[in-house]
């Protein structure tokens, strides 16, 4: 799988333009022009969705570095990447961070057992804080989707196809809404 993606990487153009050449011999010129406009749009949605996410992980693991300094943790740097890195799995991702950084509490119990307290409580209000707050404000703004249609789309995708359609549930819904989007303004324009 990992060479064929780099044989579809560098030959991306040359598969675009063969897509281009059979989506304009199948379907007549609006339609393919339509289908054309959406399948960009659709990308963009996602690659927005991924920089969103980038910047929403990078956001926690510098939040995370910046407690774990304030209450003198040990492993501060690492910990916080780990749990920075992690953050880019919705849901699951921060506690599996969190998890791991308690992999290193266990030599914090060593040295002060009350510090590992200090630090769970730590990551559950840096997770609440995320999820709650600053992932769908970034993920809204990168999507165009409101917070409550992003904690909607995690919550959904999630149900119904576990941690990827938690993952692909945002830019999957911000899809959604902009084809819906694009059929309520054709019928508008119908009615004038």
């Amino acid at each position: 799988s990992v060479m064929v993606s780099v044989y579809m990487i560098s030959d991306h153009k040359n598969i675009f333009y063969q897509f281009k050449r059979l989506l304009y011999a199948v379907f007549p010129k609006q339609a393919a022009d339509t289908a054309r406009t959406i399948c960009r749009e659709s990308a963009n949605i996602f690659i927005k969705f991924m920089y969103g996410k980038a910047i929403d992980s990078l956001i926690i693991g510098i939040i995370c570095f910046i407690c774990m300094t304030i209450f003198r943790f040990p492993y501060t740097v690492l910990i916080s990447v780990i749990v920075g890195i992690t953050n880019m799995i919705p849901y699951f991702g921060p506690y599996i961070g969190g998890a791991v950084g308690f992999l290193g509490g266990i030599i914090i119990v060593i040295i002060n057992p009350l510090q590992v307290i200090f630090f769970a409580i730590m990551i559950l209000i840096i997770q609440q804080f995320d999820g709650l707050f600053l992932g769908p404000k970034i993920l809204g703004n990168s999507t165009g989707l409101k917070p409550l249609w992003v904690i909607f789309a995690i919550v959904v995708g999630g149900a119904m196809f576990g941690v990827l359609g938690m993952f692909l549930g945002v830019p999957t819904m911000a899809v959604i809404c902009y084809i819906l989007n694009i059929i309520i303004e054709h019928f508008l324009k119908k009615r004038n």
